[in-house]
């Protein structure tokens, strides 16, 4: 069953659209975790989605049955205003001149995902059949920002997260001592990154890799759950991505290691 709601986000005054689907057998007695998902325009259908391929989460459901309820939430449609959003820090000007970007952007990030866990959660949780301590969350590129962003500093309610393609190269310092304070011992986290996530440029996709080691080489120091994985002749973009949805499913909703 799909919802779609227009939820308010108040300190800015953003109004979100979001699509909420529930498991036809959710109820009181049978109860689901959630998973939040960033870019949520492309979570379900080709015909929402910005390249016209979607992550097909539906697809998923459909083919290995339902593991939660899912709350896709739409990004804000122009690249200032979703890095201003996912971004959790201010962009450097190192960062911005690499990537061509004059106009300062990010910084809305923590007031983001405060207002998931202050405002959008307790609604969810109120309205929904939801197992309120089992919240996870999951994004690509900028999405992948901040969803690591969620789940290092906020491990507490994000317990579980799939970062794919992440941009860590944006905030390296930021996420270095973001990681060193983070308690993980009772987090899962997966996160991957392809050899061409730069397409035709070959410099850019070798500093997605670099960054993607620079995560792995602090995760290994740390207590926790965590799956890396890299893929070949693969690029950035839905299609991706959409490949792998059931590795990353599988991963928070359906091993052992989760309560």
């Amino acid at each position: 069953m799909f919802t779609n709601v227009s939820y308010r986000f108040s300190k800015y005054n953003r109004v979100k659209n979001i699509t909420i689907y529930v498991p036809d057998d959710a109820s009181e007695e049978k109860r689901y975790p959630v998973l939040y998902i960033n870019d949520g325009q492309n979570a379900f259908f080709d015909d929402n989605s910005y390249m016209g391929v979607s992550w097909g989460f539906y697809d998923y459901v459909k083919e290995h049955g339902d593991c939660c309820i899912m709350v896709a939430i739409d990004c804000v449609f122009d690249e200032i205003g979703r890095m201003d959003e996912y971004g959790p820090w201010k962009v450097k000007r190192s960062i911005r001149k690499k990537l061509h970007i004059e106009e300062k952007t990010g910084g809305q990030g923590d007031d983001y995902v405060k207002w998931i866990i202050n405002e959008l959660k307790p609604f969810i949780d109120d309205n929904y059949p939801t197992i309120k301590h089992d919240c996870a969350m999951v994004g690509s590129s900028m999405g992948g920002v901040i969803t690591a962003y969620a789940c290092f500093a906020y491990p507490k309610v994000f317990k579980k997260g799939a970062a794919l393609s992440t941009a860590f190269f944006i905030y390296p310092h930021e996420f270095k001592r973001l990681l060193k304070r983070a308690d993980l011992s009772s987090s899962s986290f997966y996160f991957d990154c392809g050899d061409e996530e730069g397409h035709e440029d070959s410099q850019m996709s070798q500093i997605y890799i670099e960054s993607q080691d620079a995560i792995r080489a602090q995760l290994k120091n740390k207590e926790g759950n965590f799956e890396y994985h890299f893929f070949t002749h693969t690029t950035h973009n839905e299609e991706a991505w959409r490949k792998r949805v059931p590795l990353f499913m599988h991963f928070l909703f359906e091993e052992d290691h989760h309560v």
